[in-house]
């Protein structure tokens, strides 16, 4: 995924912190030569937030040692400080915080070290000699609201390009999902927002002419229901003109049956249909007729649904639905509040 320059700049920020934090943990630590108890839940909390919002930028090697290393976290907290070689694990967490700083600039410079490469097997080595039993699987889970930073710099970003004014609400439950389904749902979600501000909300003038708030509201909206994960993205702007888009999709050879079989939800449907679009020009964001043919064909890949709906004067929703393993998403949910 293409990063933009505040997004990575937040991102190389927090990661600092975090880091500096973490040397100064280990600094204290090695002068004794081992951890203790609140020096582990430390550590643990530092990968844990390290990985996930690593997960979303697609950054997949500091997720993998980020997510190692905090499964060897998790196996000190649940067995004991001492349960693994006191050495071997301080010297694996400075190499760790040394490959994690050295990965922001190359993230920048794409290049890789041997030191860092010496790590990384050795860190393979050490996971490999360790039963970590029931603890991996949860590990693997991310926390849904790790799209929220990169979402809602979406909404800052085409705020200012665009000259509209829009905020991102975030609503759903305490939910963890496989770090997999994370990493590949943050391109889909994103284009739906940028969707959303491009297509959907007005500008603050024409907001108030409609009698309308100045500032426009998308809400994400997410659950798990029944063993079904399901993502709804409002916007409070334009609806879908049905009208408009049969017309357009009868344009462009489209359509499947003549237009006066087609039903509402049906028409909605054709603006998935792979090259359809209503934008007359080509604009940075839209036009190139490429957009929710694309979203839809990754949800399916991923083994999902898409389903638009509008409302009877303003909006339009997208919500996206997932078949999931509910019992691993409830025993995540619970080991996470247990921490």
């Amino acid at each position: 995924m293409q990063l933009s320059g505040e997004l990575f700049k937040a991102y190389v920020e927090d990661t600092t912190v975090l880091l500096n934090e973490m040397d100064a943990i280990l600094k204290k630590r090695n002068s004794i030569g081992s951890l203790d108890s609140e020096s582990a839940d430390a550590l643990f909390r530092i990968f844990h937030t390290i990985k996930a919002s690593a997960v979303v930028l697609d950054d997949s090697k500091t997720v993998d040692v980020a997510y190692k290393m905090e499964n060897i976290m998790s196996y000190l907290r649940k067995h004991g400080v001492n349960s693994l070689s006191s050495a071997r694990v301080l010297s694996l967490l400075f190499d760790s915080e040394y490959f994690l700083r050295g990965q922001l600039g190359s993230l920048i410079s794409s290049k890789s070290s041997h030191e860092e490469k010496t790590f990384t097997k050795d860190l393979k080595s050490f996971v490999e000699e360790i039963d970590f039993a029931d603890d991996s699987p949860v590990d693997m889970m991310v926390s849904f609201e790790a799209f929220r930073a990169l979402l809602e710099n979406v909404v800052k970003e085409m705020s200012e390009e665009l000259g509209k004014e829009a905020v991102l609400c975030f609503d759903g439950d305490n939910l963890y999902v496989d770090r997999t389904l994370i990493t590949r749902l943050s391109g889909p979600l994103t284009a739906i927002v940028r969707n959303a501000m491009d297509h959907g909300i007005e500008t603050p003038k024409e907001r108030e002419k409609l009698g309308k708030p100045r500032i426009g509201n998308i809400s994400l909206t997410y659950g798990l229901e029944d063993g079904i994960l399901f993502i709804t993205i409002f916007n409070d702007g334009e609806k879908i003109h049905l009208k408009k888009i049969l017309r357009k999709a009868d344009e462009l050879h489209i359509l499947k049956k003549p237009r006066d079989q087609y039903t509402p939800p049906e028409i909605a449907a054709l603006i998935m249909e792979r090259g359809f679009t209503t934008k007359e020009h080509v604009g940075k964001w839209s036009g190139r007729g490429v957009g929710m043919d694309v979203i839809k064909s990754a949800i399916q890949d991923l083994g999902g649904n898409v389903m638009i709906s509008s409302g009877e004067t303003q909006g339009f929703s997208i919500t996206l639905t997932f078949p999931i393993d509910d019992k691993s998403q409830r025993a995540a949910i619970k080991e996470r509040i247990k921490k």
